[in-house]
């Protein structure tokens, strides 16, 4: 009994901490002049994925084994749950840039990872590390690019005086206040309902192995999930497409490529599979998408990704 108010505690501040996240990057667009779309890659993409890469690298200093499988499954997780369940809940029109660079660019690192995870058996060199770390810079620079051409197109619209007025409205104690609380709850929330839902399902005699495709799967994207289910009922697409491939980039180039180069990186499990369909993933998204004249991706391609996402928890049952 009290495991499941604990998995309520927890589901509960998951979608409050979603909330004040996204208050905050919607804040953060208007006082800084940046797109959505910039405030998903950066502020709500690398907020999620903070704790995890804390996690790795920890891992790394501590000379234990990284979980490969589990970063990479979050990956497939982001795309086919996530954006599937987005989709599904309000079809999406997507940015030009997104369709030409970013999700381009998530595919290549897709790529590159699987080509040396394939390489090296499931082992990372440092060599490995600074090659995805170059990948992760590339990133920055051109987030970085992105903000200069956000901003100087909203010189161009704060002579408006509503825009003016909105602006004075904002305090960056406010935005800043309200995207660690919404980060911190989500951190906290997401413990609470994977740890307890572990326990409840060992206890009503779940199997291990179905409860580390399930429950521990989707707890290491829980937090992007419901932040991406709360995005997109308030309509905010660009927040949640950003969020899902900014975090997929930033899980890559710099969870995986900053423990490879702290001390290697070696998978706690064979981890071919997983790199195989999150490579499979991005490709679809990103084919889904470019031969959409209007890129407006509707609710079929929200069914397929899910469905998708589903078969790979088939399959990584089946494969132990």
């Amino acid at each position: 009994m009290v495991n499941i108010l604990l998995i309520a505690l927890g589901i509960f501040l998951l979608i409050r901490g979603a909330d004040r996240l996204i208050e905050g990057a919607l804040g953060l667009t208007r006082k800084a002049g940046v797109s959505e779309l910039f405030a998903g890659l950066t502020v709500v993409a690398f907020g999620t994925s903070a704790p995890e890469l804390v996690v790795t690298i920890s891992s790394s200093i501590k000379g234990a084994s990284v979980g490969l499988g589990n970063v990479l499954g979050s990956n497939v997780a982001n795309i086919g749950l996530i954006l599937g369940i987005s989709f599904l809940i309000s079809p999406t029109k997507i940015q030009k840039s997104t369709v030409n660079i970013e999700m381009p660019f998530l595919l290549i690192i897709s790529v590159v990872i699987f080509a040396m995870i394939m390489e090296g058996n499931s082992v990372l060199t440092r060599y490995d590390g600074m090659i995805l770390i170059t990948f992760l810079l590339i990133f920055m620079a051109y987030l970085y690019y992105m903000a200069k051409n956000d901003q100087q197109v909203r010189k161009q619209l704060v002579e408006n005086e509503e825009m003016k007025k909105v602006e004075k409205e904002e305090s960056w104690a406010k935005i800043i206040t309200f995207s660690a609380l919404g980060l911190a709850m989500l951190t906290i929330g997401g413990e609470l309902t994977v740890n307890n839902s572990i326990i409840f399902a060992k206890s009503i005699g779940i199997s291990e192995s179905l409860i580390g495709v399930t429950i521990v799967a989707i707890g290491t994207s829980l937090p992007e999930l419901v932040t991406a289910i709360v995005a997109a009922i308030k309509h905010s697409d660009d927040i949640v497409l950003g969020n899902i491939v900014g975090s997929n980039t930033f899980n890559i180039a710099a969870i995986l490529g900053i423990s490879a180069l702290i001390n290697g990186a070696r998978a706690d499990r064979p981890v071919t599979f997983d790199v195989s369909y999150g490579l499979l993933l991005a490709l679809i998204l990103l084919l889904g998408t470019m031969l959409k004249k209007d890129r407006k991706v509707g609710r079929g391609l929200g069914v397929f990704l899910f469905s998708l996402y589903v078969l790979y928890i088939i399959i990584s049952i089946q494969i132990g």
